[in-house]
């Protein structure tokens, strides 16, 4: 599983925080499965969470296979205008947060994502690792079934 650090705004984090939003849209992802730790940026700018996403698909294929739902088709059209795949948030676990300041203070080369760069090998993961502690629970998603209406929302 290879591992990045990933931007999130402040508002499609809470929405990851609160277990509504399901997918991870973007123009490129690597193939998966990836854990991903989330930097969120202004005005937060901290690093907070971990994602595990799987199963990449193509906004492009879920038009074929949702073609029957108008709706659906629409909102996978507004979102193509940005996006290209989605990755299932199969798990989500919160933890604490480190700041901005206090990152570049023991990394002062650290980058901050403009999407996402990958953390293997890197000090910085190591870091993380042994600094982010887990809050509460994780929040977990099956996708056993996959609804039109599921899709391209949040």
């Amino acid at each position: 599983m290879r591992t990045i650090l990933l931007s999130l705004k402040p508002d499609v984090f809470q929405n990851v925080v609160t277990g509504v939003k399901i997918f991870e849209h973007r123009k490129v992802f690597p193939d998966g499965p990836i854990k991903a730790y989330i930097y969120v940026s202004r005005p937060v700018q901290e690093l907070r969470g971990i994602m595990i996403l799987e199963n990449k698909t193509s906004l492009s294929d879920w038009k074929t296979m949702y073609s029957y739902d108008k709706d659906a088709v629409r909102r996978i059209d507004e979102y193509r205008k940005n996006y290209r795949v989605a990755m299932q948030i199969t798990k989500f676990q919160d933890t604490s947060a480190i700041g901005l300041t206090d990152i570049k203070e023991i990394f002062p080369k650290f980058l901050i994502p403009q999407m996402y760069y990958y953390l293997d090998g890197l000090p910085l993961l190591d870091y993380l690792e042994k600094n982010l502690m887990e809050v509460g629970a994780p929040i977990t998603h099956s996708f056993k079934e996959i609804t039109s209406d599921m899709i391209c929302v949040h």
